[in-house]
C-alpha cells in the first residue's frame, strides 16, 4: 500500500500521546504522509527492553506501517512468541530523530472542541492541528472524546515472566468448576538480552472487590516507578489443586525466580473515537488502540488492533479530500471494529466469568478444595 501525501495532511502538526505500539505505528504512518509528528510519552525511556511476548505479529500490516522499502526487523516478527521490545524497536527505527519525547505527561487539553486544541506541556501551551490519544486503557485523552471507560470483565489474568533455563515448562491445564473455566498456558520467547523466557498466564475468576483499581498507565505505577505486587498465599496451592503438581511446581518456580503480576481484564468499545466541535461538526482529537477499545487477551488482538487503527487512519487521510471527511471515515470504521472486538471479548468472558455464575474468590475456591476430599470439578477430580 502506498500513502499519498495530501496537502491537507502534509501541513498538519500532529501530537501523538503515548509511545507504545499503537502510538509509534500512527507516528510512522503520518510521517510517511508528510505530517509534522511529535510523540509524547510519560514513561522516562523507551520500551525496547520491556514487555513480554506477542502471540503473533502480522508482518504484512507492519509493511503497511513502515513501507515496502523498510529494512526487516533484526529478528523475525511473523513467528509465534515474538518479543514486544523487538517490535517496538522496529517501529521506533522508522521515525526521524527526536520525534518521541519521553518523560512528558499530557494530562490536559485546552480548547478541545475548537479547531486548534492546545496541549499543556510542562505548564506551557502548545497548539496542534490533530491530537491522537494512543495512551492506553487509562487514557487521559479519552475524556475529551467520550465518557465511556473500560469495565471489569469479572476475571483476572496472572501473567508471569521468568528465564526458561531453570524451569521446565510450559504450563498447560484447564478445569471447569461450577461452570467457570480456569486455565493455565504459556510459550517461550527470546527477550531483549537473548535469554529464552517463559511467557505464561493463568485465568481466574476474581470478584471486582479483590482487584486493584486501574492506574493511569500500565507501564508505570502511581508513584512513577515500576509496580511491585506480592503474590498472594493462595496462588501456588490453588494452581496445584486446579492443574496438578507439575503445573504447581512450574508456577512455584516462576514466583521464586521471575515476575508474576495480576492483570484484571477490562473491556471497552467506545461509541465514538473522534470528538465533536461545539457546532456539532467533526473535531480533531481522536483515539487509537486501547484508548479506543480494550479486550481480553484471549482475543489475541490488542497489538494488532492498535496497529490496524494506524493503518486505517492513514488510508482515510490518504483517500479523502479533507481532514474532516477522513476523520469521519476513521471514526465509523474504528467504532465498527471496536464493537466486533468487544463481542469477541464478551465471548471469552462466558468461559471465565459467566453472567449467571456467582463470583468466587480464588482464596475461597482453595478453601473449598482443601475442605472436601476428592473435590470434584465439572472436568473430574482435582
Amino acid at each position: 500500500m502506498t500513502f499519498n501525501s495530501m496537502a491537507h495532511v502534509s501541513a498538519l502538526r500532529v501530537a501523538v500521546v503515548g509511545a507504545s505500539l499503537g502510538g509509534l505505528s500512527a507516528a510512522n504512518v503520518l510521517n510517511r504522509l508528510g505530517a509534522k509528528v511529535t510523540v509524547f510519552e510519560c514513561f522516562p525511556s523507551g520500551f525496547h527492553e520491556r514487555g513480554g511476548a506477542l502471540g503473533s505479529v502480522d508482518a504484512r500490516l507492519l509493511e503497511k506501517i513502515r513501507g515496502h522499502t523498510a529494512s526487516s526487523p533484526a529478528r523475525h516478527v511473523a513467528s509465534h512468541g515474538h518479543f514486544y521490545g523487538d517490535l517496538w524497536q522496529y517501529l521506533w527505527d522508522g521515525l526521524p530523530e527526536n520525534t518521541v519525547h519521553f518523560g512528558v505527561d499530557v494530562v490536559e487539553i485546552v480548547d478541545a472542541t475548537s479547531d486548534m486544541p492546545t496541549l499543556v506541556l510542562d505548564g506551557e501551551p502548545v497548539t496542534f492541528d490533530l491530537v491522537i490519544g494512543a495512551d492506553g486503557g487509562r487514557s487521559t485523552v479519552r475524556k475529551y472524546v467520550t465518557d465511556h471507560t473500560p469495565v471489569y470483565a469479572g476475571y483476572t489474568v496472572w501473567r508471569g515472566l521468568a528465564p526458561a533455563g531453570n524451569i521446565q515448562g510450559p504450563p498447560s491445564g484447564g478445569r471447569t468448576v461450577n461452570g467457570v473455566r480456569y486455565e493455565t498456558l504459556g510459550f517461550p520467547f527470546e527477550n531483549a538480552f537473548g535469554v529464552e523466557t517463559w511467557n505464561c498466564g493463568i485465568y481466574t475468576m476474581t470478584p471486582e472487590s479483590e482487584v486493584a483499581a486501574p492506574f493511569r498507565n500500565r507501564q508505570v505505577g502511581a508513584t512513577g516507578g515500576a509496580v511491585a505486587k506480592t503474590v498472594p498465599d493462595w496462588f501456588v496451592p490453588l494452581v496445584t489443586h486446579l492443574f496438578g503438581a507439575k503445573n504447581g511446581k512450574f508456577w512455584q518456580k516462576r514466583v521464586a525466580h521471575g515476575k508474576v503480576n495480576p492483570h484484571p481484564v477490562r473491556e471497552l468499545a467506545c461509541d465514538q473515537v473522534v470528538n465533536c466541535r461545539d457546532d456539532g461538526t467533526v473535531g480533531i482529537i481522536i483515539l487509537l488502540g486501547d484508548a479506543a477499545h480494550t479486550s481480553s487477551p484471549r482475543t489475541g488482538a490488542g497489538a494488532y488492533t492498535a496497529m490496524k487503527d494506524a493503518v486505517v487512519l492513514g488510508e482515510c487521510l490518504s483517500g479523502s479530500a479533507s481532514l474532516e471527511t477522513a476523520l469521519a471515515m476513521y471514526n465509523d470504521d474504528t467504532v465498527r471494529r471496536g464493537k466486533e472486538l468487544f463481542e469477541r471479548s464478551r465471548q471469552a468472558a462466558t468461559y471465565f466469568a459467566p453472567e449467571n455464575a456467582e463470583s468466587v474468590s480464588p482464596a475461597t475456591l482453595l478453601g473449598t478444595c482443601r475442605a472436601k476430599t476428592g473435590f470434584k470439578s465439572d472436568s473430574g477430580v482435582i
